[in-house]
């Protein structure tokens, strides 16, 4: 027994025990942060395939330009996606919620009308390293938004 406790073979044997958890907790919060990335990507391309819908289709109802833009969230989950679609009205001189009907004639018409699709998604944590970090403990609403111009 005396031989043991003064033997050096063990150690590097406790050593590597006591970093594997580490280690993996770093992993898993690398993978983590790679996931909220991937969904900030996600989300901005979805943000412009709605905007170009909007644009192309100035008199599409706010579900198709959703519909167009849901299309680009694959490995995000799609009933957690919320997209809403906006365009600039110059007699309020702000962004108003796009209308059933479209973007209605009274709008300026040589100038072009600013269209803004903004898409958002609830993304949580996975590690506890990452949602200590954060504030709202893991929790976050992603956001992009898309702004182009319409021509007429």
């Amino acid at each position: 027994m005396r031989q043991l406790m003064r033997s050096d073979a063990g150690v590097s044997t406790i050593e590597f025990a006591l970093m594997v958890p580490l280690l993996i907790l770093l992993t898993v919060g690398i993978l983590d942060i790679a996931r909220a990335l991937n969904a900030t990507v996600v989300l901005g391309s979805a943000s412009q395939e709605g905007a170009h819908y909007a644009i192309v289709n100035p008199t599409a109802a706010p579900s198709a330009i959703a519909s167009a833009a849901r299309q680009r969230i694959s490995p995000l989950n799609g009933t957690a996606v919320s997209v809403t679609a906006e365009y600039y009205s110059a007699g309020a001189a702000t962004f108003v919620p796009w209308p059933s009907a479209g973007i209605p004639a009274s709008s300026p018409g040589t100038t072009g009308v600013l269209v803004r699709v903004t898409v958002s998604y609830p993304w949580t944590a996975v590690s506890a390293v990452v949602g200590s970090v954060m504030p709202g403990g893991g929790s976050a609403v992603l956001r992009s938004s898309s702004l182009m111009e319409t021509r007429r």
